[in-house]
């Protein structure tokens, strides 16, 4: 079993709504004012090993960007840790701070937001190498070509604008800028779901080949179960801001155990389903503003009981590397969700 490259111990993060202008003015004339409070993460474990791939799953609004973010140092955790080879985040300074810094690239969901449309390709990639040190500046052309070709692209395309790239070129450019400073670890965020289908397909094989060749670390959050199953090793789902289940690929698609991620994979199309009607799961996110006590999917679970409501459940295991958030797990007979929709 490889090492732990980065790790989240209960990780939670809350954003606070400050009252705006109008608001103000109605709270000095007396009116009732609560500050609103997003529970974006509530108290999240999650550790990638080194060369692996995990998938993030969840629905829009679960948290995955969130803790995509935290993990990456890009937000700070308001409560729990972030460990990079073992060490603290937060304890590290001066150059061993840089270095974690480096070693974790994002790539981003939209090529066209990310990327300073004011900057010609070789001074997006090649800024950051020699701002930090890695490269002399009269070595920046020959590092951007250098990368340009190894995401599929044309190297004299170095002196274009973003605006002049095709929505997956933009995307080769981002993943071309991660790899400038030499990262270990890539947090895709929706990496791929702005591009066409035929685009994805490309992106994809193109992040299975820079695995091999640069020996790197992926978090690819994804609402596409059908991506995550091809690119994963390994399979989280969030829901509201928690982890409910982890584990490998194939238990996570042939034996789920928690009834959200049975819900969500019986909605993958596939041949065998063909003559089905796909339904989405009953009910309405609730607002992380509010979220419900004990399990937070127990209002649209159809196999909630009294203790779902009450308690939170613990994620624990229920197998070899299969962890689960799920109060069934302690009844005597407990639904089982495998052969989804056949």
């Amino acid at each position: 079993m490889s090492e732990i490259f980065a790790e989240a111990r209960n990780v939670s993060k809350r954003f606070t709504h400050e009252p705006d202008f109008a608001e103000r003015i109605a709270s000095k004339l007396g009116a009732v004012s609560t500050r609103k409070v997003v529970h974006a993460l509530d108290g999240v474990d999650l550790a990638v090993r080194k060369g692996e791939v995990v998938g993030l799953v969840g629905e829009s609004g679960c948290g995955k960007s969130t803790l995509g973010r935290v993990i990456a140092g890009m937000l700070p955790a308001t409560e729990g840790e972030v460990l990079v080879n073992g060490r603290g985040r937060d304890a590290l300074r001066g150059a061993e701070a840089r270095a974690a810094r480096l070693k974790t690239q994002i790539i981003f969901q939209d090529p066209m937001s990310s990327l300073n449309p004011r900057k010609r390709v070789i001074d997006i990639i090649g800024e950051a190498p020699v701002a930090h040190g890695l490269i002399k500046a009269r070595e920046k052309r020959k590092l951007v070509e250098d990368l340009l070709e190894t995401v599929g692209l044309d190297p004299s395309m170095s002196n274009r604008y973003p605006h002049q790239f095709s929505g997956g070129q933009r995307q080769r450019i981002g993943i071309a800028r991660a790899l400038a400073v030499k990262p270990e670890f890539l947090v895709c965020d929706e990496s791929i779901a702005a591009l066409d289908i035929s685009i994805q397909a490309q992106v994809i094989n193109l992040f299975m080949d820079l695995r091999e060749t640069f020996d790197l670390t992926y978090l690819f959050i994804s609402h596409d179960l059908g991506v995550v199953n091809h690119i994963a090793d390994r399979v989280v789902i969030m829901y509201l801001g928690r982890v409910v289940e982890s584990g490998s690929v194939e238990d996570i698609f042939e034996h789920p155990n928690h009834p959200y991620t049975a819900a969500l994979l019986s909605e993958v199309p596939s041949i065998d389903k063909r003559h089905r009607t796909f339904n989405t799961i009953k009910g309405e996110i609730p607002s992380p503003v509010n979220p419900p006590s004990g399990c937070h999917f127990h209002p649209r679970c159809p196999h909630a009981f009294e203790r779902c409501r009450i308690e939170r459940p613990a994620l624990r295991s229920v197998g070899s590397e299969h962890d689960s958030a799920c109060h069934l797990n302690d009844l005597p007979e407990r639904p089982i969700f495998n052969n989804l929709g056949n």
